[in-house]
């Protein structure tokens, strides 16, 4: 995944770009260069940040090629700093602004969800596929829950669905859906910058949500010699994981 940043006197802007394999996947580079601008847009002050895509998709979450390629100890650290930058989307003393336009998977869902606002276009879906490839969305969950809930977040989970952005926004985990989310985007800033930037960071630093807890199951996970085999099969030659299942009559 690649970064470019906007850097702006109250507004700095985020974009996401695909990575070499075509994707915007969160790759170890990738993290530590967005988790880089989220810390330089929090030092400088902004009045807020707004995180988009130069890309179809949002983001696709994990890149699970990198995942078995890196060795345990820096991928391990990668997921830390997310976690970490998630955090500081969540208490840092500015206005966050996810705008999705595409597709949101796995850790890309947890990016939008972080953010104090989301706003999405017609087109954008979001899913949680990582039960599907013998993981656990453990990171992103304490972004999630304080979104959707637990009982939600675990749906999503369990099922791995497509949700629309009109199926999103009742639940919470998009505030806005527009036509021209660039529009929508100029009507909340025009109110975001009207707060006070010191009553901005009260709200943030009472009601944020932390939580380091998931690391820590899914460095496991990716080291599970059986998991790591499943997922080389399946990215080499579509060959489905072994917990893979059909009912009878589907076959």
């Amino acid at each position: 995944m690649r970064v470019r940043c906007e850097e702006g006197e109250l507004i700095w802007r985020l974009y996401l770009g695909a990575g070499p394999g075509g994707h915007v996947a969160l790759d170890p580079d990738g993290i530590a260069a967005l988790a880089d601008a989220v810390e330089q847009a929090v030092a400088a002050s902004a009045r807020a940040l707004v995180i988009a895509s130069e890309a179809a998709e949002f983001c696709a979450g994990m890149d699970l090629a990198a995942a078995l390629k890196t060795g345990s100890g820096p991928m391990r650290v990668a997921m830390e700093r997310y976690a970490g930058c998630l955090e500081l989307l969540a208490s840092a003393p500015l206005a966050t602004i996810a705008v999705v336009i595409g597709a949101a998977s796995g850790g890309g869902v947890g990016l939008a969800a972080a953010c104090d606002l989301v706003i999405a276009g017609p087109a954008a879906t979001f899913a949680l596929p990582e039960l599907r490839y013998g993981l656990v969305p453990a990171v992103i969950l304490p972004a999630l829950e304080a979104r959707l809930g637990a009982r939600r977040t675990r749906r999503l989970a369990l099922t791995g669905e497509v949700v629309t952005a009109a199926q999103a926004e009742p639940w919470g985990l998009v505030d806005v859906v527009a036509d021209e989310p660039n529009t929508a985007l100029r009507g909340l800033m025009r109110s975001l910058l009207r707060a006070r930037p010191q009553a901005v960071a009260t709200l943030k630093r009472i009601t944020a949500t932390a939580g380091q807890g998931g690391v820590a199951q899914t460095a496991a996970d990716l080291e599970d010699p059986e998991l790591r085999a499943a997922l080389a099969a399946l990215l080499a030659d579509g060959q489905a994981p072994p917990w893979f299942a059909r009912l009878k009559g589907q076959e």
